[in-house]
């Protein structure tokens, strides 16, 4: 490490970083569009231009992005000098941007927007028409590119080159006809697209499934914890106004995703989003599964339990830590051991992210004492069972609603899920919330805890399943003493 002063203030920075990395490691705000954090340095866009400083050379203004900490060093951020060279930047690149702002998903958000207004950048002086380029050019399924917004930072060349390691973006033809586009014009593959739209710092490549679907600044964001794989992201959820979620995006954490999530993830709304959710509970009676009280789907999972002692108590891998710990107890008091549906790996194991494994807290619960067991399996011992109890969001689907159809009326099965089972042996659902829905932890493949949170309230009449595992734990020891 060596010493440097920054704004009047010595701070001990990386020799091996670059500079701008050691302001923003210090709280020190240094604007920048092509420097990313995780991707080569490049200073093509020159607006992290500070006044450096060394021995008895006057100061000069230099991009903090292609600099490096030496001992010594004395950086002023805020100077006019680095003020008037950021300014002359920005006419530069509003030169040719169009007035999308109004429409743009970017709005909001757009660090275009943010440095012009930072800057006092308000005016342009050239008279000349916009640059005419191709709007809404289809890079594949997942992105679109507007070639009017784009400022040519690279970052998506570099994405594609560094980090999956399958170059697919180029900057094409000269000087000002330079644009970002594909090899042939192929369009984008691979399971990563959707970060070039993060990585983007103004409008010029979105998200085919987000555009045009909500205003930014009406988004609910929310840390969470990715659940679609064991590797468990560290992502941010954000919801509407409290309706459906629009977007998944990840979060920075170095010891999980590093700054990067593939699109089966971040294009998970599915479920979480899906209508006709199952609210209080439904019982089995003379006309089929009817709607009732939680207190009665309750009393009837109560009476399901002692009638059958030996019955299955099966979790979902979705439940967290603390629903499992819940289950364990409920599991201890009767005797018996826990089960865990743990399906096979679903083929998209990748060598950056995604592992394959559908089961987001597999070690947690294994790490508690549940046995995993696979869907067949499963389907086997619940046959020859004569009554279960499967607990957790999706734990229907990962059981396998055929395999849950074929059970004999003999069965009696009561689930607590999202959605009721289409199952004659079914004779009790109640309804409990996904996990955008409730707060806990998962364990990841590695070992690491990812917190998952609420960031909307789960439809009225759903309960969270700890609650209901509280309710049944008082009934079942009244019932035993």
């Amino acid at each position: 490490m060596v010493k440097i002063t920054v704004n009047g203030r010595e701070i001990d920075a990386d020799p091996k970083k670059p500079l701008i990395a050691a302001c923003h490691g210090h709280d020190v705000d240094v604007p920048h569009y092509c420097y990313h954090p995780g991707l080569s340095t490049v200073g093509s866009c020159r607006m992290c231009q500070v006044e450096v400083q060394q021995g008895q050379t006057p100061g000069r203004v230099m991009v903090a992005c292609r600099t490096y900490p030496a001992e010594g060093m004395v950086v002023n951020t805020e100077s006019e000098k680095s003020h008037a060279t950021r300014r002359e930047c920005l006419e530069f690149l509003l030169k040719n941007h169009p007035l999308d702002c109004p429409i743009c998903d970017k709005a909001g958000e757009c660090d275009l927007q943010d440095f012009t207004y930072q800057e006092g950048q308000s005016t342009g002086r050239s008279k000349e028409p916009r640059r005419p380029l191709e709007k809404r050019h289809s890079l594949g399924d997942v992105i679109v590119l507007d070639q009017e917004r784009c400022i040519l930072c690279s970052r998506c060349v570099r994405f594609f080159e560094e980090v999956p390691k399958k170059a697919q973006l180029t900057v094409s033809s000269l000087g000002s006809r330079s644009v970002i586009s594909s090899f042939a014009d192929r369009p984008l593959t691979g399971n990563y697209q959707g970060n070039i739209a993060d990585l983007c710092p103004v409008g010029a490549l979105t998200l085919k499934k987000f555009r045009f679907q909500a205003r930014v600044w009406n988004l609910v964001k929310q840390a969470s914890t990715c659940p679609e794989c064991s590797r468990g992201c560290s992502i941010q959820v954000e919801v509407l106004r409290g309706g459906d979620v629009k977007r998944f995006r990840p979060r920075e954490n170095q010891a999980v995703n590093g700054w990067w999530m593939c699109d089966t993830g971040r294009f998970s709304f599915a479920h979480v989003n899906a209508p006709n959710r199952l609210a209080n509970a439904l019982v089995r009676g003379e006309q089929g599964l009817v709607e009732r009280s939680i207190e009665d789907g309750i009393a009837a999972v109560r009476a399901l339990l002692d009638a059958q002692p030996q019955a299955l108590l099966v979790a979902s891998p979705f439940c967290t830590v603390e629903e499992g710990q819940a289950i364990l107890a409920l599991a201890k008091r009767r005797g018996t051991t826990p089960l865990f549906v743990a399906p096979g790996p679903n083929g998209l194991k990748d060598d950056l992210l995604h592992t394959g494994d559908p089961c987001p807290n597999r070690r947690g619960l294994a790490d508690l004492g549940f046995q995993p067991i696979e869907s067949k399996e499963l389907a086997k011992q619940l046959a020859a069972s004569k009554a279960a109890v499967l607990f957790g969001e999706r734990v229907v689907e990962l059981a396998g609603q055929a395999a849950l159809a074929a059970l004999p009326a003999s069965v009696s099965l009561a689930v607590f899920d999202c959605h009721a089972p289409d199952a004659a042996a079914c004779t009790v659902a109640i309804g409990v919330p996904t996990w955008v829905e409730r707060s806990g932890t998962y364990v990841n493949v590695d070992g690491h805890k990812g917190p998952i949170s609420a960031v909307k309230a789960a439809p009225a009449g759903v309960r969270a399943l700890a609650r209901h595992l509280a309710a049944l734990d008082v009934r079942v020891e009244a019932a035993r003493s």
